[in-house]
């Protein structure tokens, strides 16, 4: 997938905004991962915009670009990526389909944040609560391997 996701960079560098470009790639190739929640808007064919949320693991340089405005062009590569699905639950992307991988543009970024641990698939946003109650996070008893894949 990096490959392709090397691919996909090096293409658009051609295009407007090289130098931007070419800062997004250069930082999703960072080895240190850090977990994040996102909100991605983005245009449908008829120009309404789509919300998707997601929590993923990117290059801690990619965030640190993004949150310092010097990279507002390019892509974001999302790795182990989880999202918002029925019963405001948490699924893992990743199924007989997906790899768990996807890759936006920087520009499509409405919110992102730092997430102090791995949500954990089958839970809410509860599992955040208990943290800072200090207990732990309990293993999820329903199958969090979905095909839902957007904020629906």
């Amino acid at each position: 997938m990096k490959y392709l996701f090397l691919i996909i960079i090096l293409s658009s560098i051609f295009g407007c905004g090289a130098e931007q470009e070419a800062r997004a790639l250069t930082a999703n190739i960072d080895d240190e991962k850090i977990w994040v929640f996102a909100q991605f808007n983005v245009k449908t064919g008829t120009d309404e915009l789509k919300p998707y949320y997601y929590y993923a693991q990117i290059a801690k340089s990619t965030y640190q670009g993004i949150s310092k405005n010097k990279l507002e062009k390019g892509f974001i590569l999302l790795e182990n990526v989880k999202y918002w699905g029925d019963n405001d639950l948490i699924y893992n992307y990743a199924d007989g389909e997906n790899t768990g991988e996807m890759v936006f543009r920087i520009e499509d970024i409405t919110k992102i944040a730092v997430v102090k641990i791995e949500p954990v698939a089958g839970m809410g946003v509860d599992q955040f609560d208990s943290l800072l109650e200090g207990a732990e996070v309990a293993e999820p008893e329903i199958n969090a391997n979905k095909t839902l894949h957007s904020g629906d």
